[in-house]
């Protein structure tokens, strides 16, 4: 099965610090997916001023590389699955960037 992201991260009842990831392709969307049996999940975007609910079932979508974001820690058991795309994936494949971030 093709997918267009270069790199896959499962976390598992990980709480994350607030963070960028400067190795990510600033135009790319990092897309997040929780799914567990738990409450009270939170997810910060600082950089952006927001606190949102990251309820089981849940998607977002975001540059991981400009949007500061964490995750608080969780009663239960949640696992993530966080698709993005590293730079040092296209620069090895010759893909060129769109450049719309620059």
């Amino acid at each position: 099965w093709a997918m267009v992201f270069s790199s896959l991260t499962i976390i598992c009842n990980q709480k994350t610090l607030n963070y960028r990831d400067h190795s990510l392709i600033p135009e790319c969307f990092n897309i997040l997916t929780s799914v567990g049996n738990y409450s009270n999940a939170r997810m910060s975007m600082p950089s952006l001023q927001l606190e949102v609910r990251y309820d089981p079932g849940c998607m977002i979508a975001f540059s991981g590389r400009i949007v500061r974001h964490g995750v608080h820690a969780v009663e239960g058991d949640q696992i993530g699955w966080a698709w993005y795309m590293r730079d040092a994936v296209h620069i090895y494949a010759g893909i060129p960037s769109c450049g719309w971030a620059r």
